[in-house]
């Protein structure tokens, strides 16, 4: 395949492709462009004051040959490293026009604690009111509301959305596992508590085609290996039987050196696992704990990494690290893995 975005991003030739964007000289964030048969996704975008995503998607504008650039937009949770890109350089461009929004559901924080729902939610429909009216929207429900998932057909493949298993803002998960697990405080406005709150709200999307699973998780927490309740075990043992083994998986929350979630990686048993996390330390923690392992792990914070999928299911990743950078990563891509 050797995809070269984003020219080949607009072939309707029934191969997936997703452009996981870099994120040079920012910590960590998340964006990345989906293609298929004509139709493009942007889910999440990145950090704020970072043109990541309008660049890759002008420049698939331009290979269109389109005067606007229609695609959806799938945001996995209210964070700056997630949303502020598209807030501040995409959705009032006039060179884009956005079909479709899949929002996360909110979340029930005291007004007066500033969290990124309360910040980030009013900005996002303000925008697609004044510039994109005609816009439908997807507003996601937590799981412990309504247990339904939702069907997106997306050029010819399937994307399922889970929905977050429910609202950590409510009183035993704030307190009991997110405060007291989590901080050791029982003080509601401990300033971590409102971004671990969001996290644990992230949307999960299963994106099914050619007979391959790609599985996207925002940033899930797991933070403590003594609790079994967090939101990415939670979300595991909710959807374990839609999710199956997918091919492809995001690590939870970046990937950073911080998070515990390889056992319950482990037990997805992925071929690949993607981090965007410039300090990583998933795949450190994976190795040493599973040191026969055979899953490969790649990483865009520096480098776009290209996912294509064709509708038989020849499935080629390309782009990202090469070889080990020592105490940060175990393994990176080298070069196409087939």
């Amino acid at each position: 395949m050797s995809s070269i975005f984003p020219h080949d991003f607009t072939l309707c030739d029934n191969v997936l492709r997703i452009n996981c964007l870099s994120h040079v000289g920012v910590t960590k964030s998340d964006g990345f462009i989906l293609a298929l048969n004509g139709h493009y996704i942007l889910h999440d975008g990145g950090m704020t004051k970072t043109t990541f995503a309008l660049d890759a998607l002008l420049a698939l504008r331009e290979a269109a040959g389109v005067d606007v650039l229609h695609f959806d937009w799938f945001i996995s949770h209210y964070h700056i490293d997630h949303v502020c890109g598209p807030i501040e350089n995409v959705i009032c461009d006039p060179r884009f026009a956005i079909d479709t929004v899949v929002l996360p559901p909110h979340n029930a924080l005291p007004e007066d604690m500033p969290h990124g729902d309360s910040k980030y939610s009013p900005k996002i429909e303000a925008a697609l009111t004044k510039f994109h009216p005609d816009c439908r929207r997807i507003e996601v429900h937590y799981h412990s509301d309504d247990p339904s998932t939702i069907f997106y057909n997306f050029g010819g493949a399937e994307i399922e959305i889970l929905p977050p298993d429910t609202d950590w803002s409510r009183p035993r998960e704030l307190y009991e596992i997110i405060a007291n697990g989590y901080f050791d405080t029982n003080d509601i406005y401990e300033p971590k508590i409102p971004t671990s709150v969001g996290n644990a709200a992230s949307i999960w999307f299963v994106i099914r085609h050619g007979g391959r699973k790609l599985l996207f998780t925002g940033d899930s927490m797991k933070r403590t290996r003594g609790i079994t309740e967090e939101s990415v075990d939670r979300m595991w043992a909710i959807y374990k039987d839609v999710i199956g083994r997918p091919d492809v998986a995001k690590w939870p929350h970046h990937g950073q050196a911080r998070d515990n979630a390889d056992l319950v990686m482990h037990e997805m048993d992925p071929d690949y696992i993607l981090t965007t996390a410039k300090f990583e330390g998933a795949s450190v923690r994976y190795a040493e704990v599973f040191p026969d392992h055979k899953v490969r792990f790649f990483n865009c914070s520096e480098k776009d990494v290209i996912i294509e999928v064709a509708g038989d299911g020849a499935l080629e990743v390309s782009g990202g690290f090469e070889g080990v950078n020592p105490g940060e990563y175990y393994v990176m891509t080298t070069g196409k893995i087939k």
